[in-house]
């Protein structure tokens, strides 16, 4: 079975639920890791790449992957920084 666009997409979305919910329900850190990395390192270049080459046969599957991750390393430090802009991120919570 050949998967499509919008299928990979949708099992990003089900993932992003998943997160949410392990994030809210389970104490351990552990599970939130395993689930949260590919969230930081693949996720946020592989949508960027979907968006700008939607059809699968635009670029091959390894040059997919391979600027997903490129991507991604560039374009979340770039998040990161504007949403420091927008809200004032800080390490420590708010509740002492």
């Amino acid at each position: 079975m050949k998967v499509n666009g919008k299928y990979d997409l949708l099992a990003i979305l089900i993932l992003t639920a998943l997160l949410a919910l392990s994030t809210a329900l389970v104490p351990s850190n552990i599970p939130r890791i395993i689930i949260g990395l590919p969230f930081l390192l693949f996720f946020p270049g592989y949508t960027l790449i979907a968006a700008l080459f939607p059809q699968r046969d635009a670029i091959g599957s390894i040059e997919r992957v391979a600027l997903s991750f490129g991507l991604s390393i560039a374009v979340v430090p770039l998040i990161g920084l504007i949403l420091n802009y927008a809200w004032e991120i800080s390490l420590y919570p708010i509740h002492t």
